[in-house]
């Protein structure tokens, strides 16, 4: 239980868009019983489903957000990658090419330093590559 409230702390900044995102525009959508926050800027979109799935499959949660990046952009999705939780999203807008999907690390590798017990809690500092 004592790491409840740190955990919390840290779900919390999941629903953010991350780097490259900020300024874009933050939609709310459902499809077919998902519920998805897109953050869309230009020809590009990230969508973060946000409704709880018991066990979600990759391939429909995957069609179900570019449905509603389809549906909210009215372009045509050219790429998507990413998990069942995250997904961005290449669009080919007005007849123009789609930008190039982005090559992504498959895993990231954290270290944990200055670990630390704060009253009933422990705290830190987690640095990702």
């Amino acid at each position: 239980m004592k790491w409840l409230i740190p955990l919390v702390f840290v779900l919390s900044a999941c629903n953010g868009p991350g780097p490259g995102f900020h300024g874009g525009e933050k939609v709310t959508r459902r499809v077919e019983g998902s519920k998805f926050t897109l953050w869309i800027k230009q020809d590009r979109v990230v969508a973060i489903r946000t409704s709880s799935e018991v066990l979600p499959r990759y391939q429909e949660v995957a069609r179900k957000a570019i449905i509603a990046t389809q549906k909210e952009t009215d372009c045509e999705a050219a790429w998507v990658v990413g998990d069942e939780s995250l997904m961005w999203i290449g669009l080919s807008c007005d007849g123009r090419k789609a930008p190039k999907r982005p090559t992504r690390q498959s895993s990231l590798h954290c270290d944990i330093d200055d670990l630390y017990k704060r009253g009933e809690s422990l705290a830190g500092y987690m640095t990702c590559q």
